[in-house]
């Protein structure tokens, strides 16, 4: 057999295996996905419920002082209403901004499509903006692949964390959140962003920036909206006191709500991206085979012709 059909068999051979493995790939990141889906759409309830509760409890204790002032929450002394402690150390805007920490979730693995590569490249635009404004940027890298590409573009990077399973916990992730959190309260930074892959759908995806500290994400007209509503709350001993206790839990939940959803973004691009490769593959040995079967009949018109030819020199 001439060798270019033995190479061409050789490589429709190899290009199935690949597909195989592809097509394989793809299962599991499907299974892997529909197991985050259902995690990230129950923490997305819990979520939105703990939000509800944070912003009734700061609600209830500061609309009365925003009014008066004329003020935003970020304008007021949240000391003179919490003391000192972490629910004012967790809700005070600090002046004089001059370094912004920024908790980057990347993958640990390639085989995900532009899933990694597209939250680099905002970040960095992030970091640029952040250098125009006289910030210091510090970056908190969660997953090996930012962090490596941080590392060798000079960044400065405070905190590393790499190889979260594909599906986390809450305790997994736990300290990953209380060293974040810990890190600003000791003023490592004085403002913390969440950079993250969103995930939309199985096909799409966007990157979000969230702030998450200090925590400023609330409804204050909650309040007026319950009063309209004639719903009466009775809370004891008093709103600082369970804020005291809620909103560490609320600040942790909305950091493990990022990382599951950015691992969720993940997968779905994981399973895309084998997806296009299996198609790619059976395209790939589709041409291939054409290719083999037109060599076939080359060589056997080869042969006839060699034959007929050497029939009429015997003639």
């Amino acid at each position: 057999m001439p060798a270019s059909l033995l190479e061409l068999k050789k490589k429709i051979a190899s290009v199935k295996q690949t597909g195989k493995i592809t097509e394989a790939m793809r299962m599991v990141s499907a299974a892997k996905l529909a197991q985050t889906e259902k995690l990230d759409k129950r923490f997305a309830v819990y979520n939105d419920q703990i939000q509800q509760t944070v912003s009734r409890l700061v609600s209830s204790a500061v609309t009365d002082l925003v009014d008066d002032n004329g003020d935003s929450l970020a304008e007021v002394d949240l000391r003179a209403v919490f003391g000192s402690g972490h629910v004012t150390d967790l809700l005070q805007t600090r002046k004089n901004v001059k370094s912004t920490g920024y908790l980057v979730i990347t993958g640990d693995r390639g085989l995900v499509g532009s899933y990694n590569s597209s939250a680099i490249k905002s970040v960095m635009s992030l970091l640029e903006d952040a250098k125009a404004q006289n910030h210091e940027a510090k970056i908190l890298a969660i997953g090996s692949v930012g962090a490596s590409f941080f590392k060798k573009n000079d960044c400065n990077i405070v905190y590393e964390n790499n190889g979260i399973s594909d599906v986390p916990t809450y305790e997994e992730v736990l300290p990953i959140i209380s060293t974040a959190i810990q890190m600003y309260l000791n003023g490592v930074y004085d403002e913390l962003y969440v950079c993250y892959t969103h995930h939309v759908n199985s096909l799409s995806s966007a990157f979000r920036v969230e702030k998450m500290l200090p925590i400023d994400k609330f409804d204050l007209n909650v309040k007026e909206a319950e009063s309209t509503a004639k719903v009466d709350y009775e809370i004891l001993p008093d709103p600082a006191t369970a804020l005291n206790t809620i909103l560490p839990q609320y600040a942790r939940s909305t950091i493990y709500g990022a990382v599951l959803d950015s691992k969720t973004a993940e997968h779905a691009s994981s399973m895309t991206a084998m997806q296009n490769a299996t198609d790619n593959a059976k395209d790939l040995v589709s041409t291939l085979t054409t290719q083999l079967n037109r060599a076939r009949q080359a060589q056997i018109t080869t042969e006839i012709t060699e034959i007929i030819g050497g029939a009429n020199a015997l003639e």
